[in-house]
């Protein structure tokens, strides 16, 4: 009675050509869908990644420019400030002097200060009296305006540092009503005793701030403006849209909560890519809007790209599968030459099937017996092999656990010691050795993987015995992308530590060094410890070319993977002279990444 599952009834009475077509055309189609969605999904995430750092350089150079006028203004006002305390205080000394005279002279310096420091618009000194000395005669105008402003209100409570004031327009101390400043204001006492001599009030016009970013630019059509952190305006390309709110209630609310450094989101021109960078001597965040459409306009070009590949490739499939269906069968000779190499010992013998008639299933019989033949031989042949792998990587898990509660005690001494700088260098060497010890599995790796790891290690084991020894290495770069299997050098630096440099009297020292030799990689690692005695030496030479006589657990373990994988030509030798140090060499094959 046939117990077979009816639900794939339907598949087993379809025609040959049908089955191949059923199976065969999917497994081109499916993982080209999915390769065209992972490819828009990684390329966009790049792109946006990559438009995020460039735009964040472009604002920290705006910013820098921004910081730079800013620096101006407070140079100019400290030099007017020495200036104009050398002017007053000379003129008080000199008694009577002309209205004229002390006018010329103040205008003067603040129109010295305007060349040096072209960055301010206009500059201007209010004395004790309320009377205005300015750059230019609207300066001078609404003095009464002036004199009763909260601006010179915060002046005179100040103790002489420079005050910012917000960008605003106003009808005071200003060239132009109209125009937006940001304004510098500084109270000047007399230096040699202290009487308050008047203000200087600095104006940087804020076409002047707009200005930096406009020449700085924006990727692709895109665009930059300053708010501070109540959602205000206070800078932007757009004059229009100077000291008004932010006009989009989401875009406003994101910037006054000023945590998210980036955000992607709808708004009136569409969906947007933004940056905030943070301007943080006046509270001010830099803006950055991007329209996302063009900056996924290329993958989505990839995307199509992909989809007519796919459509090619199932026309392709469909042919192919056609074809493969139709093949005619082979002359029944070959069967019979098939089984007369079998007789003669050649048991790698597979016939193609190619019917189901009576010759076909003898030869889909034959086929079968033979199959189960090789995957007996082959499955002896791994048990063996997966059996002595299993060792090999229970030795292996061994040095991890020892080497781990080693270097966590250390880091809990130094943090007892507070030695924080120290705790953060071993905890992220801790992380970086076993990143590579663990490798997502990989049995090989490079060998520039290798030498960081030894490198994590041995900072690790320097901080426990820095009075024990030093190291260097000296590795060839050529080498640095060839694969080595992993935990090669490690137990081998570790046994010169444990074995050598711990049990010498002295500071020791630790080189390593990597070569290529033709079609070989050689490693040495050399210590001038302590040295192995004769006997011992050649106890180990033993242990490493005889599994069941195992002396150097770190050296056995390292030889029996390298001859495990690339067989007796390679592995290690190790010389030593007592009291003198150990030098053991690994011979690899070159193999490139």
């Amino acid at each position: 009675m046939d117990k077979r599952p009816k639900r794939f009834e339907w598949f087993r009475n379809l025609l040959i050509r049908n089955k191949i077509m059923l199976v065969y055309v999917p497994l081109i189609i499916v993982p080209l869908f999915v390769l065209g969605f992972a490819s828009h999904h990684i390329y966009t995430k790049a792109i946006v990644e990559k438009t995020v750092k460039n735009v964040s350089d472009n604002s920290s150079l705006i910013i820098t420019q921004i910081n730079g006028i800013m620096t101006n203004a407070t140079s100019s006002a400290n030099m007017l400030t020495l200036n104009l305390n050398k002017v007053l205080v000379e003129e008080q000394a000199r008694g009577q002097v002309s209205d004229l005279q002390l006018y010329t002279k103040i205008t003067n310096q603040l129109s010295f200060a305007m060349v040096v420091f072209p960055d301010v618009e206009s500059a201007a000194f209010v004395d004790q009296n309320n009377r205005i000395y300015g750059s230019s005669l609207r300066m001078e105008s609404e003095p009464e305006l002036a004199a009763a402003s909260e601006m010179l209100e915060r002046l005179k409570q100040s103790n002489g540092a420079n005050l910012w004031f917000p960008m605003q327009r106003r009808d005071y101390l200003v060239t132009d009503s109209t125009k937006p400043v940001l304004t510098l204001g500084k109270r000047i006492v007399n230096i040699n005793t202290g009487v308050p001599l008047g203000y200087v009030i600095l104006n940087i016009r804020e076409s002047d701030v707009s200005e930096v970013y406009k020449n700085i630019g924006s990727i692709k059509e895109g665009s930059y403006f300053i708010a501070n952190s109540n959602g205000l305006i206070v800078s932007s390309q757009n004059e229009a849209d100077v000291l008004e709110q932010v006009a989009e209630p989401a875009l406003r609310s994101w910037v006054m909560e000023g945590k998210a450094k980036t955000n992607i989101q709808v708004t009136n021109q569409g969906k947007m890519l933004l940056i905030s960078t943070d301007i943080s001597n006046l509270d001010w965040h830099l803006i950055s809007m991007m329209p996302y459409n063009l900056l996924t306009e290329d993958t989505s070009k990839i995307t199509s790209l992909i989809l007519l590949i796919g459509l090619v490739c199932f026309v392709i499939a469909l042919f192919s599968a056609r074809l493969l269906s139709n093949v005619i069968s082979k002359p029944i000779v070959h069967l019979s030459r098939h089984m007369k190499k079998v007789k003669e010992g050649n048991l790698d013998q597979q016939i193609e099937v190619t019917s189901g008639d009576e010759i076909g299933l003898l030869a889909s019989g034959f086929n079968t017996m033979m199959g189960r033949v090789q995957e007996l031989l082959v499955n002896i042949s791994a048990e063996q092999r997966k059996k002595r792998e299993y060792e090999l990587a229970l030795m292996q898990a061994q040095i991890k656990p020892h080497f781990l509660y080693n270097t966590l005690d250390v880091i809990y001494t130094l943090s007892e010691m507070g030695r924080t700088r120290d705790v953060q260098r071993t905890t992220k060497a801790l992380a970086d050795f076993y990143r590579v010890a663990l490798s997502q599995g990989k049995d090989q790796i490079r060998l520039e993987d290798e030498i960081r790891s030894v490198s994590d290690y041995l900072s690790i084991q320097r901080i426990r015995y820095s009075d024990v020894f030093n190291y260097e290495m000296d590795i060839a770069p050529d080498i640095m992308a060839c694969t080595i299997p992993k935990l090669t050098i490690q137990p081998l630096v570790e046994n010169a530590i444990y074995h050598g440099l711990k049990n010498k009297a002295s500071f020791g020292q630790l080189t390593i060094t990597a070569r290529r030799e033709d079609q070989k990689v050689i490693v040495v690692v050399r210590d001038d410890g302590a040295g192995i005695a004769e006997d011992r030496l050649l106890a180990i030479k033993r242990s490493m070319h005889d599994s069941q006589q195992q002396v150097g657990f770190g050296l056995s373990s390292v030889q029996e993977r390298i001859k495990l994988y690339f067989g007796e030509l390679y592995g290690l030798q190790i010389e030593s002279k007592s009291g003198q140090g150990t030098s053991v060499t690994v011979e690899l094959p070159y193999q490139a990444s």
